[in-house]
């Protein structure tokens, strides 16, 4: 799918799924040491530029992440940043030169909070689905054990739809291992739209979104087309 302008998909206060390739889905993130170095640029910057961490995961050529920006631009300056970073200390430690990340990072935009629950979900079992573990608690760089067991991990905001699945810290882990075990033992198998699809939610609102990103571009393209011919005439 070509890459789509990421301020037609996503607004200020927008709630996100992140995922991006290493550069010809080579295998950059394998080692233990490259997933601790993204992690803890993730956790350097987040703040400073108002970007909410709910969920992720580091798989050995590709991360995902869920979360919430205040500011759009805010957003793509954070991973702006953060890649870069990592890219120089990757060519540094491996003494190589050329890119790292490949291409511009994904960001599909999630309508609610259930959405964003079942994209939780999905982003914490893209091991087993990957076939790396038998189950999702057997991998280390995800937020599951946050979820489901309670384990500190300062990346981590909790997601409100989490904070509202029980009163209490033992009530919501439970709920979350309950709701993450439904799905191992029914549809985990299944793929879902959540890193292709640009918004994600109801499907009429999908459809709405979509229609109007695809008509905001041809009037854009429209609009690049006057001002080109007019630029043209006028040097003529």
């Amino acid at each position: 799918m070509p890459s789509q302008p990421r301020y037609m998909i996503l607004d200020d206060h927008s709630t996100f799924h992140i995922t991006w390739q290493c550069h010809n889905k080579d295998w950059l993130l394998a080692k233990e040491w490259a997933k601790s170095a993204y992690y803890d640029l993730l956790l350097r910057y987040k703040k400073r530029y108002k970007v909410q961490i709910y969920s992720y995961c580091f798989l050995d050529n590709h991360p995902h992440l869920s979360g919430y920006c205040e500011s759009k631009e805010l957003l793509s300056d954070f991973f702006r940043l953060v890649n870069s970073c990592f890219a120089r200390l990757y060519n540094k430690k491996n003494q190589r030169r050329g890119q790292v990340v490949m291409d511009r990072f994904k960001s599909p935009r999630i309508q609610t909070d259930a959405d964003l629950l079942k994209v939780m979900h999905y982003i914490d079992l893209n091991p087993k689905r990957a076939g790396m573990v038998s189950h999702p608690k057997d991998y280390a760089w995800s937020s599951y054990a946050y979820y489901a067991y309670g384990k500190a991990d300062p990346l981590i905001d909790p997601a409100p739809i989490y904070l509202e699945l029980a009163k209490t810290p033992k009530a919501r882990q439970k709920a979350y291992r309950e709701m993450v075990a439904f799905i191992l033992e029914n549809d985990w198998k299944e793929k879902r739209p959540y890193s292709s699809s640009l918004f994600i939610g109801n499907p009429q609102w999908v459809a709405q979104k979509t229609q109007a990103l695809k008509k905001a571009k041809q009037f854009k393209y429209q609009l690049w087309k006057k001002n080109f011919k007019a630029k043209f005439a006028n040097s003529a």
